[in-house]
């Protein structure tokens, strides 16, 4: 027992520090860009909630592209899914279409070895934000999280899902994988193509700003809206979703992990009568998520708020459903570091179809989840009392 202790009491020494570096880390960051949000914007757009249905969608995309093709996301892996994908993009670069590709250096860091064969067959990729320790910890958790696709400025992807094997439910512990993700045709492609476009320019020190997209004729009816975490403040926009509520709000996230802003208005949102629900996994992609969530869960199930953990898999999906009149999907987690500082691209959309399809989606997910009592999650005894308190002091990291 006492060493058992001893251990505990030295990683909690390294969570001070770390917390201690974050919150330096946070003084001292600056977000560059001024330029005003996005407008809203008309098109068409189609709802994914199946890895592998989209993933077809995507791969269409991509043998259909006449001359440009750009991709990023933070996780590319260099599975059989992975390959399959850059196969398809060498054939299209054979065809002359121009292919770029950024994926963040952590997420995937697998791909360093293939980036050489990849860059001699055409193909335009590099890693995004390389991570580099220079004396603190902070910059390396920054990391570059968006899911973009944008195809010949017509078509764009935005959404949860990364491009790997588990993401179409070949992951024999996390499947099936739901994520939410959504293919636009319209207006805001261009706004899509202009965040690819800004992020590439800073991995290559580049400093024109991004080209201006052609306009796109494409006629929709479908109102949405692009928002990107800079020059959003992510935990702003959230809170503001927060504020429109008047009879619910629900949370779809793989880590709830909140700010104290964002935890104290949802505390008055339920105190105010307003039905709080949040939907979480059963069952973690990461050791210290679920412990690190249980504090925060408790306190609002305390104040009434519903908590369901998804038990068929894994939920990776990010939403926020305001009245069922007001829906927010993107890469943005419910977590410190995806609100504060994470490089985030998120869709907002008021209209109806769409709106429909998700609750249909989120309802069939709480269908195979179970609702959490206070009881399911506390801790038992001081030793989980303090991995708790230690998951929630590193929370930025997880």
């Amino acid at each position: 027992m006492k060493s058992v202790v001893r251990i505990l009491s030295i990683l909690l020494m390294v969570a001070v520090w770390l917390r201690i570096d974050w919150l330096l880390g946070l003084r001292s960051l600056k977000r560059q860009r001024t330029a005003s949000v996005y407008p809203w914007r008309k098109g068409k757009i189609d709802f994914f909630d199946d890895g592998v249905a989209w993933m077809k969608s995507l791969e269409l995309d991509i043998t259909e592209a006449e001359e440009s093709i750009c991709l990023l996301f933070y996780i590319i892996e260099p599975d059989e899914v992975g390959r399959r994908i850059f196969t398809l993009l060498k054939d299209r670069v054979k065809d002359g279409v121009r292919v770029r590709v950024l994926c963040d250096a952590l997420g995937s860091r697998k791909m360093k070895p293939w980036l050489k064969h990849l860059k001699e067959a055409g193909i335009e990729i590099e890693l995004s934000r390389p991570v580099l320790f220079k004396g603190s910890l902070f910059s390396i958790q920054r990391r570059n999280h968006r899911k973009i696709a944008v195809f010949d400025e017509r078509v764009s992807h935005i959404g949860g899902f990364n491009i790997g094997r588990e993401y179409v439910n070949l992951d024999p512990v996390l499947s099936p994988w739901r994520d939410y993700h959504l293919r636009i045709e319209g207006e805001s492609v261009g706004d899509a193509l202009k965040e690819f476009e800004i992020d590439w320019n800073r991995e290559f020190n580049i400093s024109e700003q991004a080209s201006s997209p052609r306009q796109n004729t494409f006629k929709g009816h479908q109102k949405h809206q692009i928002i990107p975490s800079e020059p959003v403040n992510m935990e702003g926009f959230i809170l503001d979703l927060f504020d429109q509520a008047e009879e619910s709000i629900f949370i779809g996230t793989p880590y709830f992990i909140p700010t104290g802003t964002l935890f104290n208005s949802l505390k008055q949102k339920i105190r105010e009568n307003i039905k709080v629900t949040i939907m979480v996994p059963g069952t973690p992609d990461h050791a210290l998520v679920q412990p690190a969530s249980y504090h925060f869960l408790r306190e609002l199930i305390d104040l009434g708020a519903e908590v369901h953990q998804f038990e068929h898999g894994f939920y990776h999906a990010k939403v926020i459903l305001i009245d069922d009149k007001l829906c927010d999907i993107g890469t943005t987690n419910f977590d410190q570091r995806s609100l504060v500082i994470n490089d985030e691209i998120n869709v907002l959309t008021s209209d109806k179809e769409i709106i429909g399809k998700v609750i249909t989606s989120i309802n069939n997910d709480l269908h195979h989840a179970v609702r959490v009592q206070k009881k399911d999650i506390q801790p038992n005894g001081p030793v989980d009392a303090s991995a708790e308190l230690l998951a929630r002091s590193i929370s930025h990291l997880l």
